[in-house]
């Protein structure tokens, strides 16, 4: 098991430390930004990767929708304990939150369609982020479109409110919860939860631990919820959550994790089954061949088709190469741990260096009225590194970068949430900045949030004459929407 911490050369366990090196070498094609990575056999580990410069085993990373699953966790406890049924109806356990007469498709809504993502509502009932009882809007916020239990439709307020319930009938978070569990299994006390506005963990996306830690939950579910002969959540339980139990195929969405099925919280794929969250927060488990691979990363700027690409790099370059007993080493595990300890960050999308670098270096450029409320910017250059500054309705601010090399430094906002969600956290987020010349006049510079948020925002700057046009772009959920999204154009103050 995981928490054993037993690392084995992959030959020792039947698998060829060449087919890692070739999964290494796709997602170095594909640019892919992962932050680390894990294979696991027969509970030891056998490969373990993390990016440089700045992600490390003791990184604590967000998990995003992965949280979900945790969340199932603490259900099933509570299930195996008597406190509750999977046919319990949702309303009967929520009575202070019906602030309005529930229609029948509502008032039919199970605990066991949480699980499932089948809840009458087709959306998540806060995402507005207009109110800060998220608990309530479950209740109270959107009309029922379709009977619960029929059809699957992915929803985070079932996941939020299920972890609601927990908390409700135990007085504990989800995760405190589980702390007997986690303790079997050896997960960190470290390991933490983002709060929604009314103060309950937020399980459907706030989940923060190190690699390693989400390493020993993910074998324990491969296991179906067993850790060294011991059944530490009821095994019948994690048969059905790890199973298919409704259909998730829906038209024009043909991904690995929407053609299998899905359990409770837990995606079933062709070989097993996975847990997905926002930005590649991934485990991949295949229990025949008693295998699993866990990653983290931020991938938002894909468009979230990394995880079909990373699970088919998985099982194209690793898994159908598995043997049942252990093979030679052919002199390729030297190679792969040399690979490993070299793991970096993409940074290649341009030139390092543009000759019209001394042109622009320290002008000014004023900006016509914009959605950003940019006002006006100056880049610098020195060496490897840059720095950009510019004024926006917050006052000044500077972004050093690195030229085809990682600048780590913070981004100069503080009004973001951190440990709850519409709570300002009062300190900048740590980042990762680039930038590169993709023309002779177009610089592209990347900034990286790494940090309870993760988080991409991309700027090109464009110039023609004195002119210049800006055009920025950001993925990243719940912020860096106040003036860092649009257009704008201005010219050389000289």
């Amino acid at each position: 098991m995981v928490n054993d911490f037993i690392f084995k050369k992959p030959e020792e366990e039947g698998v060829d430390s060449a087919r890692i090196l070739k999964f290494i070498e796709r997602i170095k094609e594909r640019k892919t930004n992962l932050h680390s990575f894990m294979f696991v056999r027969h509970g030891n580990i056998i490969a373990e990767g993390y990016y440089k410069p700045f992600f490390h085993k003791d990184f604590m990373h967000r998990l995003y929708s992965c949280s979900k699953t945790y969340v199932s966790l603490a259900i099933g406890r509570l299930i195996g304990e008597g406190k509750i049924r999977l046919e319990d109806k949702l309303v009967d356990l929520f009575p202070e939150y019906l602030d309005r007469e529930q229609d029948e498709w509502m008032r039919d809504c199970t605990v066991e369609d949480a699980l499932k993502m089948a809840v009458p509502m087709l959306t998540d009932t806060y995402f507005d982020l207009q109110y800060n009882e998220w608990a309530w809007t479950f209740f109270n916020r959107q009309e029922s479109l379709k009977p619960a239990g029929t059809v699957f439709s992915y929803n985070t307020s079932a996941s939020f409110i299920l972890d609601v319930l927990v908390e409700k009938l135990t007085g504990m978070t989800f995760l405190e919860y589980l702390r007997p569990v986690f303790d079997k299994i050896g997960v960190s006390k470290d390991i933490w939860c983002v709060k929604a506005p009314d103060g309950f963990s937020w399980g459907g996306s706030g989940v923060v631990c190190t690699l390693r830690d989400f390493a020993k939950v993910g074998e324990l579910i491969l296991h179906k919820g067993e850790y060294k002969g011991e059944q530490l959540l009821p095994r019948w339980y994690m048969e059905k959550a790890t199973s298919k139990q409704i259909c998730n195929l829906q038209d024009n969405h043909f991904s690995t994790r929407a053609t299998c099925g899905y359990g409770y919280q837990i995606w079933i794929t062709k070989h097993g089954f996975a847990l997905y969250g926002m930005g590649s927060q991934y485990v991949f488990c295949f229990p025949d061949k008693d295998f699993m691979f866990v990653c983290q990363g931020d991938t938002q700027c894909n468009n979230d088709t990394e995880g079909d690409y990373i699970y088919e790099q998985v099982v194209h370059e690793v898994y159908e190469y598995l043997q049942d007993e252990p093979m030679e080493d052919k002199g390729n595990y030297a190679r792969l741990q040399e690979e490993l300890n070299g793991l970096s960050l993409h940074v290649d999308y341009g030139e390092a260096h543009s000759d019209f670098e001394k042109e622009i270096h320290g002008v000014k450029y004023v900006l016509k009225p914009n959605r950003m409320g940019w006002k006006w910017f100056s880049l610098s250059f020195e060496g490897e590194q840059g720095l950009l500054q510019y004024e926006n309705e917050r006052g000044v601010k500077k972004i050093p970068f690195g030229m085809n090399t990682f600048v780590q430094t913070t981004f100069p906002e503080a009004h973001y949430y951190d440990r709850q969600v519409m709570t300002p956290a009062n300190r900048e987020f740590d980042c990762l900045c680039s930038a590169n010349w993709t023309e002779d006049k177009k610089l592209l510079l990347r900034v990286y949030i790494v940090d309870t948020n993760l988080g991409s925002w991309f700027t090109t700057f464009g110039f023609k004459g004195d002119e210049v046009g800006l055009m920025m772009h950001k993925r990243a959920e719940f912020f860096l929407d106040d003036g860092y999204v649009g257009w704008a154009g201005g010219k050389a103050e000289r």
